[in-house]
């Protein structure tokens, strides 16, 4: 008996449990897996949708793909930024800033901050940073001006137009730093997607930033990607190019890391959580099955009398279950895409209540895949180990009862 004989055999016997009891038992086992492959496909879309959504907002508005930190007296850093530009895969190379601050606005409240220096010219040189920093009035600031993010600005009660109160600390040394209240005028509100990063974060002129807010060790410059996926074996590249130490470079996996597995930690307890679904429903399939081989037991029998091997007939209801798992991936994939579609217009979420204008939902290939393959492995291997009640079955036995 070949395999599409065989593989006919596995089918004729699935479309025959409709006329015995056993066929319920299947309809729930497939419906068991097409609902655990909907859950996993329906919760991991929209997991992904908001995790890549702080990822995005993260790596291309904070951390960069890329950073390199110059000592803070280098002499040549115009000249190296020049050099990391014009290695192939780079998109841009931009100077920029970080230090801390108190701001304070007219109305007299005040916060601490981050204030972050950018160039006047950082979006058109950065398509990412262009696409996730999201403009709700104003833009980039110009001398003398900064940008607020929309939480800061809410609970400041600070507005384009009005001023606010920047405190920088200078001085030769730590030990000798002294405060300096410098004002600016607002210019622009920014939402990220990212709280955190909105209710935290000041944008000033690069220019204002290197002379009033950021010391010679706050600067870097800011390397974006074609492909940010390969920025660590990118690092050994950058570093060849500008003639760098390897030290003096950081990854946004760097600056991320401890969030970012967090993220990968609560996305495989979910999986697991959720997969056992198919472990419970391998159950079912694998005790549907020994009574499949029972209700078939004079058609085996004649099988083997006749030539065919006990273990090839194991194969009659491994593909059985394969037919099953396919038939279940199938329906649980399409049901899932569609829950993923539809699942941003069910306003779960209030954007009064909590920080997100609408539930994000984002199917990745592969784990889509890979569901699919562990619906049709708990259905085989369930199949499988449940079809050695064939090897027991004894033809003569069978045949002298018949």
């Amino acid at each position: 008996m070949k395999g599409l004989p065989l593989f006919f055999l596995a089918f004729r016997y699935v479309l025959s449990r409709r006329r015995h009891r056993g066929f319920g038992s299947v309809m729930l086992s497939l419906l068991g897996l097409a609902a655990g492959v909907l859950t996993l496909n329906a919760v991991l879309s929209v997991m992904n949708g908001f995790q890549m959504t702080y990822i995005d907002s993260l790596v291309e508005v904070s951390s960069s793909h890329l950073r390199w930190l110059p000592v803070a007296d280098e002499p040549d850093s115009i000249e190296v930024s020049t050099l990391l530009s014009r290695v192939p895969g780079v998109v841009s190379v931009l100077e920029e800033s970080e230090s801390q601050t108190l701001v304070q606005s007219d109305a007299g409240r005040q916060r601490g901050a981050l204030v972050r220096g950018l160039p006047s010219d950082a979006l058109q040189k950065d398509p990412g940073l262009r696409t996730h920093l999201k403009w709700q009035e104003g833009g980039l600031p110009q001398r003398g001006e900064v940008a607020l993010g929309s939480a800061l600005a809410a609970s400041l009660g600070a507005f384009p137009g009005s001023s606010v109160k920047l405190t920088s600390l200078s001085g030769p040394s730590f030990s000798l730093l002294e405060p300096r209240v410098l004002e600016y005028r607002v210019v622009g509100v920014f939402g990220t997607g990212y709280y955190d990063l909105d209710a935290n974060w000041v944008i000033a002129n690069l220019s204002d930033a290197k002379v009033d807010l950021a010391g010679a060790t706050d600067r870097y410059f800011a390397v974006k990607l074609n492909h940010p996926e390969d920025a660590s074996w990118m690092l050994a590249s950058l570093a060849r190019a500008s003639g760098r130490p390897e030290a003096e470079f950081r990854t946004w996996e760097d600056f991320n890391r401890a969030f970012f597995q967090a993220l990968r930690t609560e996305k495989s307890a979910m999986m697991l959580l959720v997969g056992l679904m198919f472990l419970v429903v391998g159950v079912n399939i694998a005790f549907s099955q020994k009574r499949a081989v029972l209700e078939h037991r004079d058609d085996l029998a004649l099988l083997v009398a006749t030539g065919t091997t006990a273990a090839r007939l194991r194969w009659v209801f491994a593909l059985e279950g394969l037919i099953v798992g396919l038939a279940a991936a199938l329906l649980g994939t399409f049901a899932g895409w569609g829950v993923s579609l539809g699942v941003s217009s069910l306003g779960l979420f209030s954007s009064e209540a909590f920080y997100i204008p609408e539930v994000p939902a984002r199917m990745i290939a592969g784990e889509v895949v890979g569901i699919a393959l562990a619906c049709l492995a708990s259905a085989t291997l369930a199949a499988w180990w449940a079809s050695g009640q064939v090897l027991k079955v004894q033809p003569g036995e069978v045949l002298k009862n018949a």
